[in-house]
């Protein structure tokens, strides 16, 4: 397992819809700049080479909600492909997401570590192993 650990926060939902309501242009800047954010804390990672299940635990200073703040994965993901450690965020290398956990803590000492499970073949979604059935053919 690899962990990742980002000094600072990321924008949450509300802001990122916020930025977008009023100017495209805005709302990329704020994208660009999370990711940055994400990608420059990646120098320790090494280069991910097989599928991996996400944990992350988020400390938090502000009184938004989870799912608010769990917005903040698109960045995470977006800044490791940046740095060149994740191929992908797609499916076939993102099986999924363990757990995010919420600790609150004083204003300045916000972070987020992210905690990287690499799984080989072997690690599928549970109906993945199931023969396909092709119900045109059977008619």
């Amino acid at each position: 397992m690899q962990r990742l650990t980002i000094k600072g926060s990321l924008p949450t939902l509300n802001e990122s819809n916020n930025m977008a309501r009023t100017h495209w242009a805005i709302a990329a800047k704020q994208k660009k700049e999370a990711t940055d954010l994400v990608a420059l804390q990646c120098g320790r990672l090494k280069k991910i080479e097989s599928p991996i299940i996400v944990t992350t635990h988020w400390f938090i200073s502000s009184k938004h909600d989870p799912d608010n703040i769990r917005a903040g994965m698109k960045y995470i993901l977006d800044g490791m492909i940046k740095a060149g450690k994740l191929p992908n965020d797609n499916q076939n290398w993102v099986l999924g997401f363990e757990g995010d956990y919420f600790v609150k803590v004083k204003k300045g000492e916000e972070k987020i570590i992210v905690e990287l499970e690499e799984y080989g073949e072997a690690k599928k979604p549970l109906d993945s192993n199931k023969k396909k059935v092709d119900k045109r053919k059977s008619a």
